[in-house]
Protein backbone atom coordinates (compact mmCIF):
# COMPACT_ATOMS: atom_id res chain seq x y z
CA UNK A 1 0.00 0.00 0.00
CA UNK A 2 1.39 3.25 -0.75
CA UNK A 3 2.54 5.84 1.37
CA UNK A 4 0.35 8.68 2.71
CA UNK A 5 1.99 12.59 1.61
CA UNK A 6 0.32 15.40 2.62
CA UNK A 7 -0.87 17.52 -0.09
CA UNK A 8 -1.26 14.07 -2.76
CA UNK A 9 -3.13 11.30 -3.45
CA UNK A 10 -1.97 8.14 -5.19
CA UNK A 11 -3.82 7.23 -8.24
CA UNK A 12 -4.43 3.32 -8.91
CA UNK A 13 -4.90 3.15 -12.62
CA UNK A 14 -1.58 5.48 -13.42
CA UNK A 15 0.12 4.57 -10.17
CA UNK A 16 2.25 7.68 -9.47
CA UNK A 17 0.71 10.78 -6.77
CA UNK A 18 -0.90 13.69 -7.86
CA UNK A 19 -1.65 16.78 -6.26
CA UNK A 20 -5.06 16.52 -4.11
CA UNK A 21 -6.26 20.31 -5.87
CA UNK A 22 -6.56 17.74 -9.49
CA UNK A 23 -8.22 14.50 -7.56
CA UNK A 24 -12.07 14.87 -9.42
CA UNK A 25 -15.19 14.76 -7.15
CA UNK A 26 -16.35 11.14 -6.31
CA UNK A 27 -19.20 10.41 -8.54
CA UNK A 28 -22.80 9.91 -6.17
CA UNK A 29 -25.89 8.26 -7.79
CA UNK A 30 -28.31 10.77 -7.39
CA UNK A 31 -31.39 9.95 -4.98
CA UNK A 32 -34.37 9.01 -7.05
CA UNK A 33 -37.64 11.14 -6.41
CA UNK A 34 -39.33 8.43 -5.00
CA UNK A 35 -38.96 5.29 -3.93
CA UNK A 36 -39.35 2.21 -6.16
CA UNK A 37 -41.39 -1.17 -4.33
CA UNK A 38 -38.77 -3.86 -3.53
CA UNK A 39 -39.20 -6.93 -5.17
CA UNK A 40 -38.77 -10.20 -2.77
CA UNK A 41 -37.28 -13.22 -4.66
CA UNK A 42 -37.46 -16.59 -2.76
CA UNK A 43 -34.64 -18.85 -1.89
CA UNK A 44 -36.26 -21.96 -2.09
CA UNK A 45 -37.99 -23.57 -5.06
CA UNK A 46 -38.62 -22.17 -8.64
CA UNK A 47 -41.85 -21.82 -8.01
CA UNK A 48 -42.23 -18.94 -5.48
CA UNK A 49 -41.09 -16.34 -7.83
CA UNK A 50 -43.84 -17.17 -10.53
CA UNK A 51 -46.65 -17.25 -7.61
CA UNK A 52 -45.76 -13.96 -6.49
CA UNK A 53 -45.33 -12.39 -9.63
CA UNK A 54 -48.80 -13.76 -11.12
CA UNK A 55 -50.08 -12.46 -7.77
CA UNK A 56 -49.20 -8.85 -8.39
CA UNK A 57 -50.18 -9.09 -11.74
CA UNK A 58 -53.75 -9.81 -10.54
CA UNK A 59 -53.83 -6.76 -8.08
CA UNK A 60 -52.27 -4.37 -10.80
CA UNK A 61 -55.39 -5.62 -13.29
CA UNK A 62 -57.68 -5.09 -10.14
CA UNK A 63 -56.22 -1.61 -9.72
CA UNK A 64 -56.72 -0.70 -13.33
CA UNK A 65 -60.22 -1.43 -13.32
CA UNK A 66 -60.87 0.26 -10.22
CA UNK A 67 -59.16 3.19 -11.95
CA UNK A 68 -61.07 2.48 -15.04
CA UNK A 69 -64.25 2.45 -13.17
CA UNK A 70 -63.90 5.60 -11.42
CA UNK A 71 -62.36 7.79 -13.98
CA UNK A 72 -59.75 6.98 -15.93
CA UNK A 73 -61.82 4.84 -19.19
CA UNK A 74 -65.22 7.05 -19.59
CA UNK A 75 -65.68 5.20 -22.98
CA UNK A 76 -65.15 2.04 -21.27
CA UNK A 77 -67.69 3.47 -18.45
CA UNK A 78 -70.37 4.61 -20.96
CA UNK A 79 -70.52 1.28 -22.89
CA UNK A 80 -70.81 -0.40 -19.59
CA UNK A 81 -73.79 1.57 -18.34
CA UNK A 82 -75.45 1.69 -22.43
CA UNK A 83 -75.41 -2.40 -22.01
CA UNK A 84 -77.48 -2.42 -18.39
CA UNK A 85 -79.12 0.26 -19.70
CA UNK A 86 -80.06 -1.57 -22.73
CA UNK A 87 -81.06 -4.80 -20.89
CA UNK A 88 -82.98 -3.07 -18.25
CA UNK A 89 -85.50 -1.41 -21.36
CA UNK A 90 -85.56 -5.00 -23.12
CA UNK A 91 -87.16 -6.10 -19.50
CA UNK A 92 -89.86 -3.10 -19.35
CA UNK A 93 -93.26 -4.63 -17.95
CA UNK A 94 -94.46 -1.32 -17.01
CA UNK A 95 -97.23 -0.02 -19.00
CA UNK A 96 -100.50 2.04 -18.73
CA UNK A 97 -102.87 1.69 -21.55
CA UNK A 98 -105.85 4.00 -22.55
CA UNK A 99 -108.72 4.38 -24.79
CA UNK A 100 -109.32 7.42 -26.49
CA UNK A 101 -112.64 8.14 -27.78
CA UNK A 102 -111.69 9.60 -31.02
CA UNK A 103 -113.72 9.99 -34.13
CA UNK A 104 -111.42 7.14 -36.13
CA UNK A 105 -108.53 5.71 -35.82
CA UNK A 106 -105.72 7.40 -34.09
CA UNK A 107 -102.69 8.47 -37.49
CA UNK A 108 -100.05 10.91 -35.18
CA UNK A 109 -99.06 11.65 -31.34
CA UNK A 110 -96.88 13.98 -30.37
CA UNK A 111 -96.11 14.95 -27.15
CA UNK A 112 -94.13 17.72 -25.19
CA UNK A 113 -93.67 19.26 -22.05
CA UNK A 114 -94.07 22.64 -21.41
CA UNK A 115 -94.05 24.94 -18.33
CA UNK A 116 -93.79 21.87 -16.29
CA UNK A 117 -96.83 20.14 -17.87
CA UNK A 118 -96.99 17.27 -20.31
CA UNK A 119 -98.64 18.68 -23.30
CA UNK A 120 -99.87 15.85 -25.54
CA UNK A 121 -101.97 15.92 -28.96
CA UNK A 122 -103.38 13.44 -31.36
CA UNK A 123 -104.56 13.17 -34.93
CA UNK A 124 -107.18 10.85 -35.95
CA UNK A 125 -108.15 9.42 -39.43
CA UNK A 126 -111.35 11.92 -40.17
CA UNK A 127 -109.23 14.76 -39.86
CA UNK A 128 -109.61 15.89 -36.02
CA UNK A 129 -107.33 17.12 -33.46
CA UNK A 130 -107.40 16.09 -29.85
CA UNK A 131 -105.37 17.31 -26.93
CA UNK A 132 -104.49 16.48 -23.49
CA UNK A 133 -102.35 19.38 -20.73
CA UNK A 134 -101.85 17.62 -16.81
CA UNK A 135 -98.69 18.16 -14.26
CA UNK A 136 -95.75 16.18 -15.02
CA UNK A 137 -96.57 14.19 -11.26
CA UNK A 138 -99.62 12.67 -12.77
CA UNK A 139 -100.71 9.77 -14.88
CA UNK A 140 -102.89 10.01 -17.68
CA UNK A 141 -105.09 6.79 -17.34
CA UNK A 142 -108.30 8.85 -17.36
CA UNK A 143 -109.73 9.19 -21.11
CA UNK A 144 -111.50 12.23 -20.11
CA UNK A 145 -108.25 14.46 -19.73
CA UNK A 146 -108.64 14.84 -23.82
CA UNK A 147 -110.65 16.90 -25.21
CA UNK A 148 -111.91 17.96 -28.80
CA UNK A 149 -109.54 20.69 -30.41
CA UNK A 150 -110.71 21.25 -33.85
CA UNK A 151 -111.43 19.18 -37.26
CA UNK A 152 -108.96 20.35 -40.42
CA UNK A 153 -110.69 18.50 -42.45
CA UNK A 154 -113.48 15.81 -42.43
CA UNK A 155 -112.67 13.62 -45.33
CA UNK A 156 -109.00 13.76 -44.68
CA UNK A 157 -107.00 12.41 -42.15
CA UNK A 158 -104.13 14.30 -40.09
CA UNK A 159 -100.52 13.62 -40.89
CA UNK A 160 -98.46 14.91 -38.63
CA UNK A 161 -98.35 16.96 -35.69
CA UNK A 162 -95.01 18.89 -34.73
CA UNK A 163 -94.14 21.08 -31.27
CA UNK A 164 -91.11 23.40 -31.14
CA UNK A 165 -90.57 25.12 -27.83
CA UNK A 166 -94.34 27.15 -27.62
CA UNK A 167 -95.68 26.36 -31.16
CA UNK A 168 -97.79 23.60 -32.41
CA UNK A 169 -98.37 22.67 -36.12
CA UNK A 170 -100.77 20.20 -37.42
CA UNK A 171 -101.31 19.11 -40.47
CA UNK A 172 -103.47 17.03 -42.98
CA UNK A 173 -104.06 14.91 -45.79
CA UNK A 174 -105.92 15.26 -48.91
CA UNK A 175 -106.51 17.37 -51.96
CA UNK A 176 -106.95 20.71 -49.66
CA UNK A 177 -103.89 21.40 -47.38
CA UNK A 178 -104.63 22.69 -44.37
CA UNK A 179 -102.43 23.78 -41.48
CA UNK A 180 -103.03 24.68 -38.32
CA UNK A 181 -100.75 27.22 -36.01
CA UNK A 182 -101.03 27.11 -31.62
CA UNK A 183 -99.85 28.80 -29.30
CA UNK A 184 -98.98 26.99 -26.55
CA UNK A 185 -98.76 29.78 -24.32
CA UNK A 186 -102.13 31.27 -24.80
CA UNK A 187 -105.21 29.12 -24.30
CA UNK A 188 -107.33 29.20 -27.32
CA UNK A 189 -105.11 30.98 -30.11
CA UNK A 190 -105.05 29.32 -33.41
CA UNK A 191 -104.48 30.28 -36.71
CA UNK A 192 -105.38 27.95 -40.13
CA UNK A 193 -103.78 28.14 -42.75
CA UNK A 194 -104.96 26.70 -46.83
CA UNK A 195 -102.40 26.15 -49.39
CA UNK A 196 -103.68 27.01 -52.58
CA UNK A 197 -102.28 24.50 -55.18
CA UNK A 198 -100.59 22.17 -52.49
CA UNK A 199 -102.14 18.76 -51.95
CA UNK A 200 -101.53 15.50 -50.25
CA UNK A 201 -99.11 16.35 -47.09
CA UNK A 202 -97.41 13.63 -46.24
CA UNK A 203 -95.02 14.87 -43.17
CA UNK A 204 -93.55 18.50 -41.89
CA UNK A 205 -91.15 19.36 -39.35
CA UNK A 206 -90.99 22.39 -37.02
CA UNK A 207 -87.91 24.25 -35.88
CA UNK A 208 -88.01 26.95 -33.96
CA UNK A 209 -90.30 29.55 -36.34
CA UNK A 210 -89.42 27.25 -39.42
CA UNK A 211 -92.29 24.65 -40.96
CA UNK A 212 -91.17 22.37 -43.83
CA UNK A 213 -93.58 20.38 -45.66
CA UNK A 214 -93.66 17.52 -47.67
CA UNK A 215 -96.01 17.06 -50.34
CA UNK A 216 -97.04 16.01 -54.08
CA UNK A 217 -93.81 16.37 -56.04
CA UNK A 218 -91.90 18.67 -53.66
CA UNK A 219 -91.11 20.26 -50.27
CA UNK A 220 -92.19 23.33 -48.96
CA UNK A 221 -90.35 25.88 -46.83
CA UNK A 222 -92.45 28.49 -44.74
CA UNK A 223 -89.74 30.60 -42.67
CA UNK A 224 -91.05 33.02 -40.01
CA UNK A 225 -94.42 31.14 -39.29
CA UNK A 226 -95.10 33.71 -36.55
CA UNK A 227 -94.77 36.70 -38.57
CA UNK A 228 -95.09 36.00 -41.94
CA UNK A 229 -96.29 33.19 -44.32
CA UNK A 230 -93.59 33.19 -47.14
CA UNK A 231 -93.42 29.82 -49.11
CA UNK A 232 -90.30 28.52 -50.73
CA UNK A 233 -90.90 25.65 -53.31
CA UNK A 234 -88.07 23.13 -52.76
CA UNK A 235 -88.30 20.87 -55.65
CA UNK A 236 -87.66 17.17 -55.13
CA UNK A 237 -89.43 15.56 -58.99
CA UNK A 238 -91.29 12.91 -56.11
CA UNK A 239 -93.82 12.81 -53.69
CA UNK A 240 -91.69 13.48 -50.07
CA UNK A 241 -92.94 11.22 -47.82
CA UNK A 242 -90.21 12.44 -44.73
CA UNK A 243 -88.71 15.89 -43.87
CA UNK A 244 -85.89 16.59 -40.96
CA UNK A 245 -84.11 19.56 -40.63
CA UNK A 246 -80.93 20.11 -38.56
CA UNK A 247 -80.22 24.03 -38.14
CA UNK A 248 -79.60 25.40 -41.61
CA UNK A 249 -79.92 22.07 -43.62
CA UNK A 250 -82.82 20.27 -45.00
CA UNK A 251 -83.04 16.60 -45.52
CA UNK A 252 -86.19 15.10 -48.00
CA UNK A 253 -86.51 11.24 -48.56
CA UNK A 254 -88.61 11.05 -51.41
CA UNK A 255 -91.01 8.30 -53.37
CA UNK A 256 -88.40 7.34 -56.16
CA UNK A 257 -85.65 7.00 -52.98
CA UNK A 258 -83.76 9.96 -53.43
CA UNK A 259 -82.57 11.92 -50.34
CA UNK A 260 -82.25 15.42 -51.23
CA UNK A 261 -80.15 17.77 -48.92
CA UNK A 262 -81.22 21.81 -48.97
CA UNK A 263 -79.34 24.94 -47.75
CA UNK A 264 -81.57 27.41 -46.12
CA UNK A 265 -79.15 29.93 -46.68
CA UNK A 266 -78.60 29.22 -50.40
CA UNK A 267 -82.26 30.40 -51.43
CA UNK A 268 -81.59 27.46 -53.92
CA UNK A 269 -84.94 25.33 -55.40
CA UNK A 270 -82.07 23.10 -56.55
CA UNK A 271 -80.70 20.68 -53.41
CA UNK A 272 -78.09 18.08 -53.62
CA UNK A 273 -78.73 14.28 -53.84
CA UNK A 274 -76.85 12.39 -51.04
CA UNK A 275 -76.07 8.78 -50.85
CA UNK A 276 -77.06 8.12 -54.04
CA UNK A 277 -75.63 5.08 -55.39
CA UNK A 278 -76.78 3.29 -52.12
CA UNK A 279 -79.09 0.93 -54.02
CA UNK A 280 -76.47 0.13 -56.90
CA UNK A 281 -78.05 -2.57 -58.99
CA UNK A 282 -80.85 -3.59 -56.33
CA UNK A 283 -84.27 -1.98 -56.95
CA UNK A 284 -85.03 1.13 -55.19
CA UNK A 285 -87.95 1.89 -52.51
CA UNK A 286 -88.44 4.40 -51.07
CA UNK A 287 -87.51 6.59 -47.83
CA UNK A 288 -90.08 6.83 -45.37
CA UNK A 289 -88.31 8.24 -42.51
CA UNK A 290 -84.85 10.46 -41.65
CA UNK A 291 -83.70 11.87 -38.51
CA UNK A 292 -79.85 13.35 -37.56
CA UNK A 293 -77.93 12.51 -35.18
CA UNK A 294 -75.60 14.57 -32.64
CA UNK A 295 -72.28 12.62 -33.82
CA UNK A 296 -73.25 12.72 -37.46
CA UNK A 297 -75.48 10.47 -38.75
CA UNK A 298 -78.24 10.31 -40.97
CA UNK A 299 -80.75 7.27 -40.07
CA UNK A 300 -82.97 6.10 -42.65
CA UNK A 301 -86.15 4.16 -43.03
CA UNK A 302 -87.40 2.38 -46.17
CA UNK A 303 -90.20 0.66 -47.58
CA UNK A 304 -88.57 -2.71 -48.09
CA UNK A 305 -87.14 -2.66 -44.62
CA UNK A 306 -84.28 -1.68 -44.43
CA UNK A 307 -83.46 0.70 -41.55
CA UNK A 308 -79.57 2.39 -41.70
CA UNK A 309 -77.51 4.76 -40.89
CA UNK A 310 -75.40 6.82 -42.81
CA UNK A 311 -72.29 9.31 -42.18
CA UNK A 312 -72.77 12.42 -42.94
CA UNK A 313 -69.41 13.91 -43.37
CA UNK A 314 -69.08 11.57 -46.28
CA UNK A 315 -72.50 12.19 -48.39
CA UNK A 316 -71.08 10.60 -51.60
CA UNK A 317 -70.49 7.41 -49.63
CA UNK A 318 -73.48 4.78 -49.90
CA UNK A 319 -72.45 2.16 -47.28
CA UNK A 320 -74.02 2.42 -44.51
CA UNK A 321 -72.18 2.53 -41.10
CA UNK A 322 -74.67 0.88 -38.86
CA UNK A 323 -77.46 -1.16 -39.48
CA UNK A 324 -80.82 -2.14 -37.52
CA UNK A 325 -81.78 -5.85 -38.49
CA UNK A 326 -85.03 -7.63 -38.03
CA UNK A 327 -87.26 -4.14 -38.85
CA UNK A 328 -90.23 -5.58 -40.94
CA UNK A 329 -91.85 -3.73 -43.67
CA UNK A 330 -92.40 -4.61 -47.17
CA UNK A 331 -95.27 -1.78 -48.42
CA UNK A 332 -96.62 0.33 -45.59
CA UNK A 333 -96.33 3.96 -45.59
CA UNK A 334 -96.93 5.01 -42.13
CA UNK A 335 -95.20 3.23 -39.27
CA UNK A 336 -94.11 4.24 -35.77
CA UNK A 337 -90.69 5.41 -35.30
CA UNK A 338 -88.89 7.48 -32.23
CA UNK A 339 -85.54 8.38 -30.73
CA UNK A 340 -84.56 8.47 -27.16
CA UNK A 341 -84.18 12.30 -26.08
CA UNK A 342 -80.33 11.28 -25.71
CA UNK A 343 -80.23 9.75 -29.18
CA UNK A 344 -78.82 6.43 -27.32
CA UNK A 345 -81.68 4.04 -28.56
CA UNK A 346 -83.63 3.60 -31.58
CA UNK A 347 -87.41 2.34 -31.97
CA UNK A 348 -89.49 1.18 -34.93
CA UNK A 349 -92.96 -0.49 -35.37
CA UNK A 350 -93.01 -3.08 -37.86
CA UNK A 351 -95.81 -4.17 -40.38
CA UNK A 352 -96.23 -7.16 -38.29
CA UNK A 353 -97.79 -5.56 -35.51
CA UNK A 354 -94.51 -5.92 -33.49
CA UNK A 355 -92.26 -3.30 -31.98
CA UNK A 356 -88.51 -3.09 -31.68
CA UNK A 357 -84.99 -1.04 -30.19
CA UNK A 358 -81.89 -0.76 -31.26
CA UNK A 359 -78.63 0.76 -29.89
CA UNK A 360 -77.81 3.39 -31.73
CA UNK A 361 -74.27 3.03 -32.03
CA UNK A 362 -73.43 -0.49 -32.20
CA UNK A 363 -77.02 -1.77 -34.15
CA UNK A 364 -77.42 -4.42 -31.50
CA UNK A 365 -80.98 -5.08 -30.81
CA UNK A 366 -82.91 -4.81 -27.52
CA UNK A 367 -83.60 -8.43 -26.65
CA UNK A 368 -86.37 -9.33 -24.49
CA UNK A 369 -86.67 -12.01 -21.93
CA UNK A 370 -87.83 -15.46 -23.72
CA UNK A 371 -91.63 -16.26 -23.21
CA UNK A 372 -91.96 -19.35 -20.86
CA UNK A 373 -93.72 -21.94 -23.08
CA UNK A 374 -96.57 -23.42 -21.11
CA UNK A 375 -96.13 -26.49 -19.20
CA UNK A 376 -96.94 -30.05 -20.72
CA UNK A 377 -100.67 -30.68 -19.66
CA UNK A 378 -101.56 -27.02 -18.57
CA UNK A 379 -105.30 -26.36 -18.34
CA UNK A 380 -106.17 -24.17 -21.55
CA UNK A 381 -106.78 -20.67 -20.49
CA UNK A 382 -104.25 -20.69 -17.98
CA UNK A 383 -101.36 -17.84 -18.08
CA UNK A 384 -98.45 -18.33 -19.87
CA UNK A 385 -95.22 -16.51 -20.32
CA UNK A 386 -93.35 -14.53 -17.72
CA UNK A 387 -96.48 -11.75 -15.56
CA UNK A 388 -95.43 -8.77 -17.01
CA UNK A 389 -95.30 -9.66 -20.99
CA UNK A 390 -98.38 -7.96 -22.08
CA UNK A 391 -96.61 -5.12 -20.69
CA UNK A 392 -92.99 -5.31 -22.60
CA UNK A 393 -93.45 -3.43 -26.00
CA UNK A 394 -90.96 -5.80 -27.75
CA UNK A 395 -93.34 -8.92 -26.46
CA UNK A 396 -96.40 -7.26 -27.01
CA UNK A 397 -98.57 -7.91 -30.60
CA UNK A 398 -100.74 -5.24 -31.45
CA UNK A 399 -104.08 -5.61 -33.40
CA UNK A 400 -102.87 -3.51 -36.00
CA UNK A 401 -99.74 -1.88 -37.30
CA UNK A 402 -98.71 0.75 -34.79
CA UNK A 403 -98.22 3.77 -36.84
CA UNK A 404 -97.12 6.63 -34.50
CA UNK A 405 -94.54 6.63 -31.63
CA UNK A 406 -92.55 8.65 -29.89
CA UNK A 407 -90.39 8.71 -26.87
CA UNK A 408 -90.27 11.40 -24.18
CA UNK A 409 -88.45 11.67 -20.82
CA UNK A 410 -90.93 12.49 -17.80
CA UNK A 411 -89.98 12.50 -14.67
CA UNK A 412 -86.63 11.88 -15.08
CA UNK A 413 -87.97 8.50 -17.10
CA UNK A 414 -87.84 7.59 -20.44
CA UNK A 415 -91.57 6.74 -21.81
CA UNK A 416 -92.04 5.28 -25.09
CA UNK A 417 -95.70 5.97 -26.07
CA UNK A 418 -97.22 4.29 -29.11
CA UNK A 419 -101.03 4.48 -30.65
CA UNK A 420 -102.95 1.67 -32.06
CA UNK A 421 -106.31 2.82 -33.69
CA UNK A 422 -108.53 4.12 -30.35
CA UNK A 423 -105.78 2.98 -27.70
CA UNK A 424 -102.38 5.09 -26.56
CA UNK A 425 -100.24 2.70 -24.81
CA UNK A 426 -97.38 4.39 -22.23
CA UNK A 427 -94.40 1.60 -21.90
CA UNK A 428 -91.87 3.19 -18.92
CA UNK A 429 -88.55 1.78 -20.55
CA UNK A 430 -86.36 0.42 -17.78
CA UNK A 431 -89.59 -0.17 -15.05
CA UNK A 432 -90.96 -3.52 -14.07
CA UNK A 433 -93.85 -4.74 -11.91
Amino acid sequence: MPAELPGFYWDEARNRYFPLSSKPEALTLAKPPFSLPLVKFWAQGNDRPTRHLRCKRRNDLWNITEISRTSGYPRRNYQTSHEILSSHYARTSFAVQVHIPTFGRIKVFCSAILNGRVRSFIGDSRGWLYSSSFPQTVTPSDASMWGVDINLHPESEISSICVSGSRCVATCFGPSAKISIQDLNTTGRMSLLSLGGVHDIWTAHLQDDDLVLGANKKAILMSGIDNSHSFQYLDTYSDVFAVFQKDHLIYTGTRNGSIIRFDKRMGKTQGQNIFGDRFASRQRTSVLHLQTTEDSQLLVSHLNGNLQAFDLRYPRQSRPITKYPGHVNTHTQRLGIALDPNQEFLFAAGEDRRIRGWSVKTGAPLLPPVPVEPISGQKSGAQSGHPGDHNNPFLATFTRPVETMQVVEERGVAHLWAACDETLYQFRLGQQI
